[in-house]
């Protein structure tokens, strides 16, 4: 395939994200695709172009897409505001996003296929006979459908195509909760006898006259006649005129079930607890973290995704130990003031640590260095000189030698790692595409996705507690959007060689056997035979080392402050 058929299609997956959040996988395939050989290879494409900086022509691309996920991410918002669940249906493929109250009314998780929402028959012929529709009519439809899950919920359903949006179909669903209480107002607004009133239930319950009939234990005929009456009495020509119209009284008389509130892990925000800041020049600011109560410092670096926030148990060992740690956000993570330019970064994260040390009076320090931290901590150990006593590496990586290493890395990981380094502006528009797809679908799934490979990592996401946690440090890479994942990752993706050979002070590294981030025996590898330096490779252990082994890193803590 082409080079610029490649690029094309990558251009057009990423055009069909804002319109349909399940699309972005599709887009990370494309982008896959265009970068690199084959799709389990680590080798570049030979005809891929490498870019320095910016490339002007896709950035041109990436602000007006991020402009289309920005009005999508507004509609998606208002409707989240709404208690009545909705779904968005993409005309073209099929696939159906929804906001919370529709995963919470239909039992389902998405983005997934219409089929898979289980609405009754007839509701969902009647979307595909419109989705099929050459133009779409001017008015919008209302019909009664049935939620099919453990318990049978009728709805109303309204379906439009916004005005924004020529493959969307928006189909909003209002759930009544028809108590006793409700039908006895509305039989006595409309002056229906008892039993009327318990054929309009029936409608509302979207039963049709022959299951009235048959669940009354009267005739068909019997039914027809009191449903005339009923018409008669509300002075609607339709049945269907009834239900809107008693669906209206129930919007009236606040009769809507309450909205539930969204679950903590869900909010996106980086928690504050043991929070401090520091002013820094040019009205920027530090934020870092004390963690633990133990008397002796030492110099927490965090990693790219996994941030500065620790297990109870994580917490407790540094406590035994005697221990806190002193851990800063790098800028542009969680609450820390970005640099002011690409080209700075790394400059000013070692100039922030070293002034954060002087102002806490902390003359001599060891440092814990944590996964994507390694070419930070290296440089902020080197800056140091005399004043590092030891290093605990934790995940930690080397300088990326394409040839060697990128092949091992999850596809994420690879991803990223080459975009970062050849086209930044391919990797912003996969964060800008990106991050309002994972906010709609949720930390796990994004936690899930970047485990892919790993089970003992996909299993640290059935503990409450270290899905916690590793939320939390999601929340903090992206707290203020994806300018800084960029900048971190080239920094990572840089030839750091230097720094790491010129700290020299006694190391041990613990490295997760089973983490696809990079490999610990290729790590071990490269580190060998280096004076002072001890290196660990964990059996049945991934990339969330820093929380499943707690006691093995509390230990090499009390012995390293």
């Amino acid at each position: 395939m082409s080079l610029n058929k490649r690029y094309f299609d990558m251009l057009g997956a990423a055009y069909d994200v804002p319109s349909e959040a399940g699309q972005f996988d599709a887009f990370l395939e494309a982008a896959m695709t265009y970068f690199f050989a084959g799709s389990d290879s680590g080798d570049l494409a030979e005809d891929v172009p490498r870019h320095d900086g910016d490339d002007d022509m896709l950035e041109t691309h990436a602000e007006r897409i991020s402009a289309l996920v920005e009005a999508a991410s507004r509609r998606e918002a208002a409707f989240a505001e709404r208690f009545h669940a909705v779904l968005d249906i993409s005309v073209r493929t099929g696939q159906v996003s929804g906001n919370a109250a529709a995963s919470q009314l239909t039992g389902r998780h998405f983005p997934c296929a219409l089929d898979d929402v289980p609405l009754d028959p007839a509701a969902l012929s009647e979307i595909r006979r419109i989705m099929r529709a050459a133009t779409f009519q001017a008015q919008d439809r209302i019909i009664l459908a049935s939620i099919e899950t453990a318990q049978t919920r009728a709805c109303l359903a309204l379906i439009q195509r916004p005005k924004d949006s020529e493959d969307l179909l928006h189909v909003s669903l209002s759930y009544v909760d028809w108590s006793a209480g409700l039908m006895a107002r509305l039989g006595e607004a409309f002056g229906l006898t008892a039993s009327e009133t318990e054929i309009l239930e029936a409608y509302l319950g979207n039963l049709s006259q022959k299951d009235i009939a048959s669940q009354r234990g009267r005739s068909l005929e019997t039914v027809k006649g009191q449903s005339k009456s009923i018409l008669r009495k509300t002075g609607c020509a339709r049945m269907s005129d009834v239900v809107q119209l008693s669906a209206s009284i129930a919007y009236l008389m606040r009769q809507l079930p309450e909205r539930e509130t969204p679950p903590s892990a869900e909010l996106w925000q980086t928690p504050r607890r043991s929070l401090s800041t520091l002013p820094r020049p040019g009205g920027r600011e530090l934020a870092w973290y004390r963690m633990g109560t133990g008397s002796r410092p030492v110099l927490f670096i965090h990693g790219y995704l996994q941030g500065p926030f620790l297990t109870q148990a994580m917490l407790a060992g540094l406590t035994a130990g005697g221990i806190h740690f002193i851990a800063p956000s790098r800028p542009g993570f969680g609450y820390t003031s970005p640099s002011k330019s690409r080209t700075d970064f790394d400059r000013t994260v070692v100039e922030d640590t070293l002034a954060l040390l002087d102002h806490l009076g902390v003359e001599r320090i060891s440092l814990c260095i944590h996964q994507g931290g390694s070419s930070h901590g290296f440089r902020i150990a080197r800056a140091l000189g005399d004043r590092v006593g030891e290093l605990l590496v934790i995940g930690g990586g080397v300088p990326i030698d394409e040839s060697i290493h990128i092949a091992h890395m999850d596809r994420q990981t690879r991803f990223a790692a080459m975009a970062t380094r050849h086209a930044p502006s391919v990797m912003k528009m996969a964060m800008s595409l990106g991050l309002p797809v994972y906010r709609r679908r949720g930390t796990r799934a994004f936690l899930a996705a970047q485990y892919a490979r790993s089970e003992v990592d996909l299993a640290t996401l059935d503990d409450p507690e270290l899905l916690r946690v590793q939320s939390e440090g999601l929340y903090h890479a992206v707290e203020q959007g994806a300018e800084a994942w960029l900048r971190d990752g080239a920094a990572a993706m840089a030839d750091w060689s230097e720094d790491l050979d010129a700290v020299t002070c006694p190391q041990t590294w613990l490295q997760g056997a089973d983490c696809t981030i990079i490999s610990a025996h290729q790590v071990a590898d490269h580190m060998a035979h280096r004076p002072g330096v001890d290196v660990h490779v964990i059996e049945t252990c991934g990339s969330a080392i820093l929380h499943t082994q707690t006691a093995l890193i509390c230990r090499h803590l009390a012995r390293l402050a």
